[in-house]
């Protein structure tokens, strides 16, 4: 049985952070893939708002369907860096990013080392897994 006053924070198995570690890697290919994604759909609301409406286009509330689709994707896109950091903040099982999850994104990389530090495990670079720390020997 394990007391409750000798689990810490960091107490996180290696394959958890090796988790967070990888969905922090893949946040900047889904966020460029938005980026890639918010033209098309603005080119395509807008061509089908002409079709069903011509020749100004489809209101809805006083705004165009252009509009509503851009923020239909503004949402979509703060879901997934809530779902993103939760989901490293569970991983991680910090407090923080678990509390504010779109905002503590920034902080992942230094919670990430934090964890690895603890586990005696390095950071090989941006896309390379967790190694175990070299250790200096004295010659």
């Amino acid at each position: 049985m394990v007391n409750d006053e000798q689990l810490s924070l960091d107490d996180v198995p290696v394959e958890d952070v090796n988790a967070a570690l990888r969905i922090f890697r893949r946040l900047p290919l889904e966020l460029l893939g938005f980026l890639i994604l918010l033209p098309v759909v603005g080119v395509g609301l807008s061509k089908l708002s002409t079709i069903l409406s011509p020749p100004y286009g489809l209101y809805i509330f006083g705004q165009g369907l252009v509009t509503w689709g851009l923020l239909l994707m503004l949402v979509l896109l703060f879901g997934l860096l809530w779902s993103r950091g939760r989901h490293i903040g569970r991983l991680l099982n910090d407090p923080v990013i678990m509390a504010s999850p779109v905002v503590s994104l920034l902080s992942a990389p230094g919670v990430l080392a934090e964890r690895a530090n603890a586990l005696g495990m390095e950071w090989s670079g941006f896309y390379g897994p967790l190694r175990p720390r070299k250790r200096l020997t004295k010659a």
